[in-house]
Formats: structure tokens, C-alpha cells, sequence
């Protein structure tokens, strides 16, 4: 009989003790905005786990602040390859702990100083008088720090910056690097994110009169311009 529930009734590292503490062998599968994990258990004993590409203990480092999606644990059923052969408990108190050396290092390259790209940012200029009706546009490193902007109208600026460390918040730590598309919609500005490769993101910004299909489309083509793709 499969298990169905809400991660946010059980938290996520006593969801994954659950099987472990009763024995059970089976899949756990948690599905949230950020993606799809996969947790295989036998006789209560973690064997197996996936997160797009991961396997293995990494999977945990990069999923185990997760609280919000959903879960299902299917009964009696076998991974196909063992990634882990470690105790559960001792995995978790790894995870958790590289978590927060990660954390630090990304916190303190983050103070640390990056140079600003001047010919980017003309490139960035360029792109902005081709795309009609977007008002700024952005390079952000994995760090979160920017690294590239173009020019944009002075009215514009206070509406974009009281955004930016949101945002720049949100690729440093997004897990797996930024490398679909996201969209924010306020009351008096949208926003478009998405990667360009592992170490660049870049952010899109207009008023909120632009309909989510054209700013889609501004955002495929400036990344398309970017990527030369």
C-alpha cells in the first residue's frame, strides 16, 4: 500500500528516517518545484538516491532544506544500482554539515570583490535597444554577484534594485545552478531568470504592462543572443 503526504506535515530529514526506523524497503519519491528526488530503501536501510544527474550521498547535500512539495513511498520496490552503502544517520549528519561549509564558502566568495564587465555590459546595451519594451537587463555569477548590466532609464533603476538582492539571493543559492526559465510578476514590475550555463544567469526586467508572452519571448531571444544558440 503507497504512502501519500504533504512534506511540509513531516519535515525532510524525519521523511527520510521514516523507512529507515520501520524497516521498510521500497521508493520514496519527493516531488517538488525544484525537481524530482528519489530515495530507494531496503529493510529499512537507504541504498539508493537521485536528483537529476546525482546519485548517491551528494543528492542529500543539495535537497535537505527542502519543505515544500509532496512524497509517495512505494512499497517493495528494488533500485536497479546501489549508490550508497553508508548508515542513514550518519549520511544525514554529513549532508548536513557539508551543507553549511558550502553555505559559508559561497558566503564568503560573495564578499569577496568581482570585477565588472564593461564590454558585456555594451553588449547588454545593445541587446536592450532590439528588445522592445524591456527596460533592463543583467549577468549574475553563481555567487550571485553581478557581474555585467546595461543602462537603463533612471525612472526605471529603484523599481529593479529593490529586487536585486532578492534575486541574486535566489540564483546563489538555487540548488543545481539556475538552468530553466522563472518569471516574477509584481505589482509594479516582471521579471524573467534564466540560465545561460552553469556559471551565468541573466535577469530580464520590464513594467508590469508587458504580458508573461512577450516577456517570454524577449527572454528567449536575448538568451539566444547571449548563448548563441
Amino acid at each position: 500500500m503507497s504512502i501519500n503526504g504533504a512534506l511540509s506535515d513531516i519535515g525532510f530529514v524525519s521523511l527520510l528516517q521514516f523507512p529507515n526506523s520501520s524497516r521498510k524497503t521500497g521508493l520514496l519519491t519527493v516531488l517538488t518545484i525544484d525537481g524530482k528526488a528519489e530515495f530507494y530503501y531496503r529493510k529499512g536501510e537507504l541504498v539508493h538516491a537521485s536528483y537529476g544527474k546525482k546519485t548517491g550521498r551528494e543528492v542529500l547535500v543539495d535537497i535537505v532544506d527542502w519543505n515544500d512539495g509532496q512524497f509517495t513511498f512505494e512499497p517493495d520496490l528494488e533500485p536497479e544500482v546501489t549508490t550508497i552503502s553508508e548508515d542513514l544517520h550518519h549520511i544525514l549528519m554529513w549532508a548536513l554539515k557539508e551543507r553549511d561549509e558550502r553555505k559559508n564558502d559561497q558566503q564568503e566568495n560573495a564578499v569577496s570583490t568581482v570585477e565588472f564587465d564593461t564590454e558585456y555590459s555594451e553588449k547588454l546595451d545593445e541587446l536592450l535597444k532590439t528588445a522592445s519594451g524591456i527596460e533592463y537587463i543583467c549577468i549574475v555569477n553563481d555567487y550571485g554577484q553581478l557581474i555585467a548590466r546595461s543602462i537603463s532609464d533612471s525612472s526605471f533603476i529603484p523599481h529593479i534594485e529593490s529586487f536585486m538582492e532578492s534575486m541574486t539571493r535566489f540564483i546563489a543559492e538555487y540548488p543545481g545552478k539556475v538552468t530553466g526559465k522563472t518569471f516574477i510578476e509584481a505589482a509594479d514590475i516582471s521579471i524573467a531568470i534564466s540560465g545561460l550555463d552553469e556559471k551565468q544567469t541573466v535577469v530580464i526586467a520590464t513594467g508590469p504592462e508587458m504580458q508573461l508572452g512577450r516577456l517570454a519571448m524577449a527572454l528567449g531571444k536575448i538568451t539566444r543572443a547571449l548563448t548563441g544558440a
